[in-house]
């Protein structure tokens, strides 16, 4: 497969100066707002609707490397690609949007972290409160940020012959100038405008991919031509078995990305998470936050990976190309469908892919370090001034220990699918420590510790061994590990927190008169003067109204992935689906809000907390 000559025209060269332009305007406009108190510089003064803070999360999440992993594997699977996202964010953030979200903002905390020493007491909740600060800003957020840049050198050195250093020269700069100056709303409202463009380029890219194939039904024709023999190229659904994307790793992927999923809001697979939700001006728009997230992020998913499907007609030799090839073939497109201008257009679509991540990450990390680290442990009687100073020393810390990954890091799908699995082992425990009164610190300790080490020791040794042995297949053990690692963390909470003495009952009822948790709290409950009528129904009427959310979402993707094959049976049905479950998720997400007691009317945001 041979590579475009790709040159930027001056008008490209205009569009990306004018994009850089308005992201340094953004920062100016903002200043004065961010200046006047920590909660504006990092929560945006709490007054942040769902569907801002949900389109700023989506784009987040849209990291540079976006575009080479999965387009990556669209190359490598097909029409199914949808498949991989839906099991990777739906479910699980559907979860966090019914299940969680609307106690995270009860609590009104500043960071996330805040919350292990409100849930727990003594020295094992300052361990875990400033353990789950380090790991967030100097852990996961600097592995994310390298590795979308990274991604962006990938594209770029496949576009336009960039070096690292090169790329990393003219966007590091811009993103330091905005976010320093403007803080957290200027982080949502670049991210509205980055947004914007990805969709809009992508899209322009959809119609190019279309205009060479003669539209849907001569796109669908060459796939078909191009593999005779393997129509799940062409299928709205995953195959059982396949190499990248089949039905049981769907299904892995799924239950080992949801497990857990909620009871933190600063995981190591999108630590900025929490900063969106708490920056919600109620619990109710908290909640809208999670949904607008999946909405807007499987658009700008769909966007992005079905052009890819025209790389697979054109060169397809890329199905069985190795990963690294792959991973190139994001930048050929590019290169191979877009004219200057919509070339430029592209080129800032990439920008904004890489922005929105690491100015999220650099302000997230920022916050809890200062709230979490400097103000708790280190200075607390500083000054704003002093905390903002620090706050932006921290950004840049992150950002230099970010390059750093990026230079050394050479591939992206392999890195994220580690920090995946990495992630999962301890999940259990985010549900145990919201909706189990019996779960303590120590627990939480187990669980935080205790967890990453039985999965590397499953990942390096144990399975290893079975691979060698032959009794695992090198295939289904990366499963294998994941679930080994979850059943292992979630033995060992379990067995610390009964073989040892629950928090202190006062802590207990405090927390859950200002949290009102689900789950098991009898015995709390009951001291608190509050009856006890949560148990297990409420989750599992929870766990329905978010299942009901996904199968209406990811019906409107597959409508949107038969619409462009021109597969019309497939659009109708998909269609019908969408909005026969639409009407129905509505319905029962406004009853489960008011069974939680959150208000209709919106409230105001300046209000301490709600009642």
């Amino acid at each position: 497969m041979d590579a475009p000559e790709v040159k930027l025209a001056a008008v490209d060269y205009a569009l990306i100066v004018l994009y850089m332009l308005a992201l340094i305007g953004i920062g100016l406009y903002y200043r004065k707002f961010a200046s006047k108190s920590i909660e504006n510089f990092f929560l945006g003064g709490r007054r942040m609707r769902g569907w801002m803070t949900g389109t700023s999360y989506a784009v987040t999440c849209m990291n540079a490397e976006v575009g080479t992993v999965y387009c990556g594997i669209t190359v490598a699977s097909g029409m199914f690609i949808c498949w991989w996202y839906f099991s990777r964010f739906g479910l699980c953030m559907m979860i966090a949007a019914i299940l969680f979200a609307v106690f995270w903002r009860r609590l009104r905390i500043f960071t996330s972290p805040e919350f292990y020493e409100l849930r727990f007491s003594g020295n094992a909740a300052l361990t875990v409160r400033s353990w789950v600060t380090v790991r967030s800003a100097f852990i996961a957020v600097v592995a994310w940020t390298g590795s979308g840049l990274v991604g962006l050198s990938k594209v770029f050195s496949e576009l336009l012959g960039w070096s690292k250093f090169e790329t990393l020269l003219i966007v590091i700069p811009v993103i330091l100038f905005y976010v320093l100056l403007s803080g957290y709303v200027g982080v949502v409202v670049s991210d509205l405008l980055q947004t914007l463009i990805l969709t809009v380029s992508m899209i322009t890219l959809m119609g190019a991919v279309w205009i060479e194939f003669g539209g849907p039904v001569g796109l669908h024709g060459a796939l078909v031509a191009a593999f005779p023999n393997n129509p799940s190229v062409v299928s709205w659904h995953p195959p059982m078995n396949h190499a990248f994307l089949g039905l049981v790793g769907v299904m892995a992927w799924t239950f080992g990305t949801s497990l857990g999923y909620g009871g933190d809001v600063a995981p190591v697979a999108g630590a900025m998470e929490g900063q969106r939700l708490l920056s919600c001006r109620n619990a109710r728009e908290a909640s809208k936050m999670y949904i607008w997230t999946i909405v807007m992020l499987f658009i700008m998913l769909a966007v992005m990976t079905l052009p890819a499907l025209g790389a697979l007609a054109k060169w397809p030799e890329l199905y069985n190309a190795p990963s690294a090839e792959r991973e190139l073939v994001f930048g050929r497109l590019l290169g191979a469908y877009l004219p200057p201008g919509l070339l430029g257009l592209a080129v800032i679509a990439m920008f904004a892919s890489i922005m929105s991540t690491v100015d999220s990450n650099m302000n997230f990390g920022a916050q809890v370090f200062v709230n979490d680290i400097y103000k708790r442990s280190l200075a607390p009687r500083a000054s704003m001034g002093e905390c903002l100073f620090v706050g932006k020393v921290v950004m840049f810390v992150i950002l230099g220990l970010a390059i750093l990954v990026a230079t050394i890091a050479e591939t992206v799908i392999g890195f994220s699918v580690f920090m995946l699995q990495f992630s999962c082992a301890e999940m259990s425990a985010n549900w145990g420590q919201w909706w189990w009164w019996r779960f303590n610190a120590k627990a939480r300790l187990a669980a935080s510790f205790g967890g990453p080490i039985i999965f590397l020791i499953n990942r390096f040794v144990l399975f290893r061994h079975l691979v060698n042995r032959g009794i695992v297949s090198e295939d289904s053990s990366a499963y294998l590990i994941v679930f080994a690692s979850i059943l292992g963390t979630t033995v060992l909470w379990l067995i610390v927190s009964l073989a040892t003495k629950p928090d202190p009952e006062e802590k207990l009822i405090e927390f859950y008169k200002r949290a009102r948790p689900m789950g098991w709290w009898g015995p709390i409950a009951e001291k608190a003067g509050k009856e006890d009528t949560r148990g297990l129904w409420p989750i599992l009427v929870g766990f329905g109204v978010a299942v009901l959310g996904l199968v209406m979402i990811a019906s409107g993707i597959l409508a949107i992935h038969g619409l462009y094959l021109g597969q019309t049976r497939t659009v109708v049905a998909t269609a019908i689906v969408a909005l026969t479950s639409g009407y129905a998720f509505k319905r029962a997400y406004a009853a489960y809000m008011r069974r939680l007691g959150v208000p209709e009317a919106e409230d105001d945001p300046s209000a301490p907390a709600e009642a």
